[in-house]
């Protein structure tokens, strides 16, 4: 009688699992555990780099903008007036470069520095435009040379004088402050 090569061996049935277990490969002993994966939800990341990048153009944004307005109202504008615009235009600066800042660079407060800064650093440079503008629009080029051959730190020292040194502090307290505080509370929210 011919047997066929190699012999075959008698069929017995595959051992199956328990309910719920997973199928192990033979050989190798069961592990303990899941049948699944615990879904978690992924960490949400920030990019502390485009946080940067669109506080920058917005803080960019709003000197201008900021320059431009004192340009357009210098004539009508008190110094009362132009406290209470500086520091508005703090707290609009901050809630909108915090909202950037919170939305993209995420729940890392790492990245809401340099948002900051540039918030506080466009709060300056705002006023000091905005007084180059005016003297632009006031005198002319040939004034606006004139100072900056003999009063080249005027816009600065408008800036600390011309708002008083305390509100010239508290806008640029608003504007750094307020920044991390709103990103935070973007962040936290996203979360």
């Amino acid at each position: 009688m011919n047997q066929p090569w190699p012999p075959q061996q008698p069929m017995q049935p595959p051992m199956q699992p328990p309910m719920g277990q997973p199928m192990q490969p033979m050989g190798q002993p069961m592990q303990p555990g899941y049948p699944m994966p615990m879904p978690f939800p992924p960490q949400r990341q920030g990019s502390g780099v485009k946080a940067f990048l669109l506080s920058w153009l917005v803080s960019g944004f709003g000197a201008t903008l900021f320059a431009g307005l004192l340009l357009a109202s210098y004539e009508d504008l008190s110094k009362v007036g132009l406290r209470v615009m500086y520091v508005v235009f703090a707290l609009v600066l901050a809630v909108a470069v915090g909202g950037i800042a919170g939305k993209v660079g995420g729940p890392n407060p790492s990245a809401y520095v340099a948002p900051a800064l540039l918030a506080m650093f466009a709060v300056f440079m705002g006023t000091c435009n905005g007084y180059v503008f005016v003297l632009l629009d006031a005198g002319g080029s040939d004034l606006l040379e004139a100072m900056f051959e003999h009063e080249p730190g005027a816009p600065a020292e408008f800036w600390w004088k011309g708002l008083k040194a305390g509100f010239a502090l508290l806008g640029l307290a608003i504007a750094g402050g307020g920044v991390f505080g709103m990103a935070s509370m973007i962040a936290k929210n996203q979360r």
